[in-house]
């Protein structure tokens, strides 16, 4: 078996409406509705003054890395040091499993319970970096 690099730290999928269906964040210093709805807000702003919105963003050692699709925006962030390339090619892995997993169609009957994609983590954590990968990076 081909290991692959886990270059994703922390994730979020949220809806056109800005509430985060699914998260997994590391090190969390903001509620995570509170950051959909930062997000949701500044791609909207960044819709007004550009086409497309914003696709990617980045504070102090993190980049921030945006995908829409389907109504359904996928945010992911990586060490600055880490390839873009690379980070994309996981996010659209993650898209299509979750994309496969609740397709648009999903959410037409969708009673808007976020804890159905609670375990949305077990489909995605071949790109997801552990705790213990974090740490090694820092230090070795």
């Amino acid at each position: 078996m081909i290991s692959v690099e886990k270059v994703i730290q922390d994730i979020w999928i949220m809806s056109e409406a800005g509430v985060v269906l699914y998260h997994r964040v590391f090190d969390k210093k903001v509620d995570e509705q509170l950051f959909g709805a930062l997000m949701s807000a500044l791609n909207t702003f960044a819709e007004q003054i550009s086409t497309g919105g914003l696709s990617s963003f980045e504070l102090k050692d993190k980049k921030y890395i945006m995908i829409k699709q389907d109504g359904i925006s996928y945010i992911v962030n990586s060490s600055t040091k880490t390839k873009e390339k690379k980070v994309k090619e996981q996010m659209r892995s993650i898209v299509t499993k979750f994309s496969n997993l609740y397709p648009k169609e999903f959410f037409d009957n969708w009673d808007s319970d976020i804890s159905i994609f609670e375990h949305f983590e077990e489909q995605i954590k071949d790109s997801l970096q552990e705790t213990i990968d974090r740490f090694e990076k820092a230090f070795w």
